[in-house]
């Protein structure tokens, strides 16, 4: 049996822990791994500017949540929160793209904003609450609503993440 001198916890890093910590790390990436693009998802969620901001919640079912690639359908997913409801229905155009037509309730003016993976689309819905936002890459995104106006003092509302 050898005996061993004590281990200062404050040394360095040597060959034998960066072995330890390699065949670890294999282990949980054969065993658990970290799903594909979760990483990039959690970082495109919580990367909204302003914190004092609204979360809507899906109403009704929420699988409609993804538009799959290659349909041709229109799917229309409702968002509900306390100061503001959404609806959108989205329609694939191309390959690579959707058009989103939106109606906010109670309706105004408001400054909309759709956050996607290859960067910002904004645009503004009218009087009457309506706005489209045509050509809008697929892939991972979120509709983030300012109120403007007469409603100004309201605080913005963010969707959920949804797959476009």
């Amino acid at each position: 049996m050898t005996r061993h001198d004590p281990v200062d916890p404050a040394a360095p890093l040597d060959g034998v822990d960066i072995a330890l910590l390699d065949e670890i790390r294999d282990m949980y990436a054969a065993l658990d791994p970290v799903p594909e693009h979760l990483i990039e998802r959690v970082l495109f969620a919580i990367a909204l500017e302003d914190l004092d901001i609204e979360v809507l919640r899906p109403a009704g079912r929420t699988e409609l949540l993804a538009l799959t690639r290659g349909t041709d359908e229109a799917r229309t997913i409702t968002f509900d929160g306390a100061s503001l409801t959404v609806m959108v229905s989205i329609t694939a155009t191309g390959q690579d793209t959707v058009r989103l037509d939106g109606w906010l309730a109670p309706p105004d003016e408001h400054a909309v904003e759709l956050r996607t993976e290859r960067g910002l689309i904004r645009t503004r819905a009218d009087r009457d609450g309506r706005f489209a936002i045509p050509g809008a890459p697929r892939g991972l995104a979120q509709l983030v609503v300012h109120p403007v106006g007469a409603v100004a003092r309201a605080r913005a509302v963010v969707t959920p993440s949804v797959v476009l």
